[in-house]
């Protein structure tokens, strides 16, 4: 946490400081696939529809494990994050993983 003290570190964060969640993945140590989201938004989202924010977010589990098998790993998770579809190089044999379609 940045900026506090050994007796303020426990403090609700200030409304001004931005509190981030990262989604990364790796393959080997480097980076293939980052996002970043800000829980303000997150949580409005959540207010408005709880069960595709979380549909969505598994949507970023399933298409890692999916991906992971399939040749043009980057490409496949890429497309299946956008879309739902998990497909070879991110174009060919796409099985799909939901139904939820692109975010609106």
């Amino acid at each position: 946490m940045p900026d506090v003290g050994l007796l303020t570190a426990t403090e609700p964060v200030p409304k001004k400081t931005p509190v981030i969640i990262r989604y990364s993945v790796e393959v080997g140590g480097l980076p293939v696939y980052n996002e970043s989201y800000d829980v303000d938004t997150l949580a409005r989202e959540l207010d408005k529809d709880e069960a595709r924010v979380h549909a969505f977010w598994l949507r970023r589990l399933d298409c890692a494990i999916k991906a992971r098998p399939r040749p043009g790993f980057s490409a496949a998770l890429t497309r299946c994050l956008a879309d739902g579809q998990c497909c070879d190089y991110g174009k060919t044999h796409c099985e799909v993983i939901d139904e939820l379609g692109e975010p609106a």
